[in-house]
């Protein structure tokens, strides 16, 4: 882009937005190191301090009296205010909503969830979205005026744009919903709404197993098997935000893949109950719950082989509910997919746990947030 000197308001927020990123990214910067950092005059750096400090997104760092002293005047050091504005990322799944609280670095300070039946109508559902809500904003001390924005996770294909559920058939009545809409008033900004595991696959981009890796597969298995899809580092949805749902081919076997841990003692709970007692039955050497996990992998690879030959990813990542059974599912599943795949891809369980969703929210969330203050 080429400046004259026409654009002096450009110029502006081209340095505002400069120096801005430089603090959000570092603890504390002097202003030699913001100059050396943004590569513009220190004079312009003091003006632009300046102007953050007014609108509160920057402070002068004092030091401590247990600091040692310097020699000399010490440098003055700036930092940017995360306490600024806040986030919050919002799961709303079959059996639990649960929110969590952050602020503008993503730092969690606040998590609070409640239970929900899988039956519950659409409107006890998000009456219990709401009220989860307003206790973690009581609880971190927060008015809705200082939540930025509110990233809502949510089983089913979803329009991003218009924040409504296109497709749905795990939470009854949750098709054609605008969620967005039904959620707006919570807080100050926009409501954001993506599918539940394009928002763990962005979670392991962001703090989980895949920091590293552009090209994930993330397969949630839990209560159910789903994926979501990352290339070049950024969430691949398609044409109608259905990318990756490859449980609706009958043929991979998805969808009752998880009956298959109900054949081992009591058809009785969740299958992410069943699954468990299965899995510590392997760990006791049981040769029956063996062959059950080996035929569910099989299952399970059957899709992901065909996923990772679709988009030859750098990592496979293993999330939801299975993901604590580790290695008794993470190695048969590499033994699967070295057999069905050209080349060999890593394999990871997931090490979020049951926040990876919600995570992922306050990443969609706190994105929204950080184009408002960065881009030009």
């Amino acid at each position: 882009m080429t400046l004259t000197g026409q654009d002096p308001a450009l110029l502006r927020r081209l340095n505002a937005a400069a120096v801005l990123r430089a603090l959000h990214g570092s603890d504390a910067l002097t202003l030699t190191q913001l100059v050396n950092a943004t590569s513009i005059s220190r004079a312009t750096v003091e003006d632009v301090i300046a102007g953050l400090q007014s609108e509160g997104h920057a402070e002068e760092v004092r030091p401590r009296a247990e600091d040692p002293r310097p020699v000399g005047r010490p440098a003055k050091r700036y930092r940017f205010r995360a306490e600024a504005g806040h986030v919050v990322g919002l799961d709303i799944g079959p059996n639990k909503v649960l929110a969590l609280t952050a602020d503008l670095k993503g730092r969690i300070v606040d998590t609070r969830r409640s239970a929900v039946s899988p039956e519950a109508t659409p409107d006890d559902r998000l009456a219990a979205a709401r009220a989860v809500v307003r206790r973690t904003l009581r609880a971190a001390g927060l008015e809705p005026a200082d939540v930025r924005a509110l990233g809502v996770a949510t089983t089913g294909v979803v329009d991003p744009a218009a924040g409504k559920v296109v497709v749905s058939d795990r939470l009854p009545g949750w098709a054609g919903l605008d969620l967005a809409g039904a959620l707006g008033g919570l807080c100050a900004g926009p409501v954001l709404v993506g599918n539940d595991t394009n928002l763990a696959a962005l979670a392991e981009h962001w703090r989980g197993v895949a920091t590293t890796a552009d090209d994930v597969l993330c397969i949630l298995a839990g209560r159910s098997i789903a994926a979501g899809l990352l290339i070049g580092g950024k969430l691949h949805l398609g044409r109608n935000g259905a990318a990756g749902e490859i449980g609706v081919m009958s043929a991979f076997g998805w969808y009752t893949a998880l009956d298959r841990f109900y054949s081992y003692g009591a058809d009785e709970g969740s299958a992410a109950e069943a699954a468990e007692r299965v899995f510590e039955a392997v760990r006791r050497g049981d040769h029956e719950a063996s062959a059950i996990v080996r035929a569910f992998v099989r299952d399970l690879a059957r899709g992901v082989g065909a996923a990772v030959l679709t988009m030859d990813p750098e990592l496979v990542v293993l999330g939801g509910g299975m993901s604590g059974a580790g290695d008794l599912l993470v190695e048969p599943l590499r033994e699967e997919l070295a057999e069905l795949c050209l080349f060999p891809v890593r394999v990871e369980a997931s090490t979020l746990g049951s926040e990876s969703v919600a995570l992922g929210a306050v990443r969609l969330a706190l994105d929204h947030v950080e184009r408002s203050l960065f881009d030009v």
